[in-house]
């Protein structure tokens, strides 16, 4: 639950828990109805849906009390060819770093129990590299491969030009949440000791979780606000 402290102008009256209008992007766009946001042909993007077995029946093989995995979700039944595109990219480095070629059983293997598995990053190469190997691999002819829809291409220029901006700086003293794009959870005041003591009452350090005007002080002087609960400590 991410807390910060901003300096902003005394008179700064923005509302409370309102994303601040300088952090989000006036220039909307809508998700690529045909793709789903993938940018991909309908042939890459069904490869990349199995990736994760999102359209396809689920079947959970429990590891631990804490780990289970789909045995039908293709990122942990790859071959060998997709397992030496991953290498050629430069994944699988704790399998190859005595320059040796692992298989993909043990790929998969690794998939399967390991507390770690594959990324975003590895779904794209090798859904591109497959797709390519089956001569199909292309961009989604509606969106271009952007996998949005503006409503010109002016709109879209504007958007991808756009840039965030910071509220007005000043002598005033405010809590921010930043779990979203950001917005002020208290009002501006004029010492952070003012402020450190409306926190102790009104403001949460994690979930419900709430401390001292001493210790609200302390954490924002050092920029990092945290609820520490026997050895775990949240952000």
């Amino acid at each position: 639950m991410g807390r910060t402290l901003k300096r902003v102008a005394l008179d700064f009256d923005w509302p409370l828990n309102k994303i601040w209008k300088g952090y989000w992007n006036p220039y909307y766009c809508e998700t690529c109805p045909v793709c789903e946001g993938h940018g991909y042909n309908k042939e890459t993007k069904a490869l990349n849906d199995a990736w994760y077995n999102h359209n396809g029946i689920r079947n959970w093989v429990d590891v631990s009390e804490h780990k289970r995995y789909d045995a039908n979700a293709w990122h942990n039944n790859l071959d060998q060819d997709d397992v030496q595109a991953l290498i050629d990219n430069g994944r699988l480095r704790e399998f190859t770093i005595d320059n040796s070629i692992p298989t993909a059983e043990e790929v998969n293997e690794w998939s399967r129990k390991s507390p770690l598995s594959h990324d975003s990053v590895s779904c794209h190469i090798c859904v591109e590299s497959k797709a390519k190997r089956l001569g199909f691999y292309g961009l989604c002819p509606h969106c271009d491969g952007h996998g949005d829809i503006y409503p010109t291409d002016e709109f879209r220029e504007l958007a991808e030009n756009y840039e965030n901006f910071e509220p007005p700086t000043g002598d005033g003293y405010q809590l921010w949440n930043t779990t979203s794009e950001g917005s002020p959870i208290s009002p501006v005041f004029d010492t952070l000791d003012n402020l450190c003591e409306w926190c102790e009452d009104n403001a949460t350090t994690f979930g419900k979780e709430k401390t001292t005007k001493e210790e609200w002080k302390s954490m924002l002087d050092e920029g990092c606000v945290y609820h520490k609960q026997g050895n775990f400590v949240f952000m």
